[in-house]
């Protein structure tokens, strides 16, 4: 089955709508890697604990030894081969992650008005110019 890419646009909390996100994915038994800058997953790590009350993601950063029996990983340089088996990628960095093509589904997140849309916008056409068409969903908000 070819990969899913699809790209969650104009969002006014990229991390809080990550951890949403993370959520669902987990509750249906996904396994996650999400990469993004250190500066974003130092401050979702935190947020994966409390942003809802009563609702913890399990996660650990990608050189943690529990990391292979972990849902959700957190990856600043992500090295999807360490990973293990891993469903899906959260993307929010300004970056393809190499080896994206091999996973089930990848998705973008990408902010309203934040200095991340022009990378977003290399990344949607790296990902038509490799055959896949994304789709593009805008925030509800």
């Amino acid at each position: 089955m070819p990969c899913s890419v699809e790209f969650r646009v104009n969002l006014p909390d990229p991390l809080r709508y990550c951890c949403g996100l993370l959520r669902s994915a987990t509750q249906r038994g996904a396994r996650v890697l999400v990469a993004a800058p250190e500066p974003w997953l130092s401050e979702l790590d935190p947020l994966l604990w409390t942003f809802q009350p009563g609702s913890f993601v399990p996660h650990v950063w990608q050189d943690d030894p529990l990391a292979d029996k972990t849902p959700v990983i957190l990856a600043p340089q992500p090295d999807l081969p360490r990973a293990g088996r891993v469903t899906a990628l959260v993307n929010l960095g300004p970056d393809l992650v190499t080896g994206w093509e091999s996973l089930e589904r990848v998705i973008e997140l990408v902010s309203e008005n934040g200095p991340d849309k022009p990378a977003a916008r290399e990344r949607l056409r790296a990902y038509r110019a490799a055959g896949f068409d994304p789709t593009i969903i805008p925030s509800r908000s």
